[in-house]
């Protein structure tokens, strides 16, 4: 079955993209939710709500459980893409489709001559598990900068609790995360506090930091 008519002056989408210089920030618009909906036409397109096609900008506590799972999941997809895998890869890795992605990215990833690139860096809320001054918290961080930041500290947790020796957690001695709510939250370095709440912790070597 053939697509329905783009618009009431072009029969097809590309025949309106190559129109004229599509540089406004509708046309940007229109462009990206097409990336999502190929056989939509140009009015339903027009009429689409955000939430239809971008959760990237809908806060954690706003989300569902499983499209928080899809978060976390089109970040996984993120980090491979900026380490250096193509989009497609990263994808047909995971058996999962473009829309999927680009619905939880939002701009995160922009087209440019005919290749995704991933911005450097991104704000999208998520929420992480962090052993803090009051005990494992989940902290709903808000840029790829503390995420990663988690990350390190994390496998420094490991190699202190492993080694017996607490002098690499110094360096987050004085260092804080501010979450989406802007409170503040302190890295626990103390080694001894570290073993108690790993103990209280459910099968801990399939501890995920990446909370749902």
């Amino acid at each position: 079955m053939s697509r329905p008519q783009f618009s009431r002056e072009y029969r097809t989408y590309g025949e309106w993209l190559k129109a004229m210089p599509r540089n406004s920030r509708y046309a940007k618009e229109i462009i990206r939710k097409h990336q999502l909906f190929p056989d939509k036409s140009l009015n339903q397109l027009r009429n689409l709500k955000v939430s239809c096609y971008d959760l990237s900008q809908t806060a954690w506590q706003s989300l569902t459980s499983q499209q928080k799972r899809d978060r976390n999941l089109s970040l996984e997809i993120l980090r491979s893409v900026r380490k250096g895998e193509s989009l497609t890869q990263a994808l047909e890795k995971r058996g999962l489709r473009k829309d999927f992605v680009l619905k939880n990215l939002g701009n995160q990833l922009q087209k440019s001559n005919g290749k995704w690139i991933p911005c450097k860096t991104d704000s999208l809320n998520v929420g992480m598990s962090v052993y803090t001054n009051d005990g494992l918290r989940t902290v709903v961080i808000t840029s790829s900068k503390d995420r990663i930041r988690i990350a390190k500290y994390f496998n420094d947790v490991q190699k202190a609790l492993k080694a017996g020796d607490e002098s690499v957690l110094r360096k987050y001695k004085n260092l804080k995360l501010v979450d989406a709510e802007g409170k503040e939250h302190h890295f626990e370095t103390d080694l001894e506090r570290l073993y108690e709440i790993r103990e209280t912790i459910e099968e801990p070597e399939f501890f995920e930091i990446y909370s749902n």
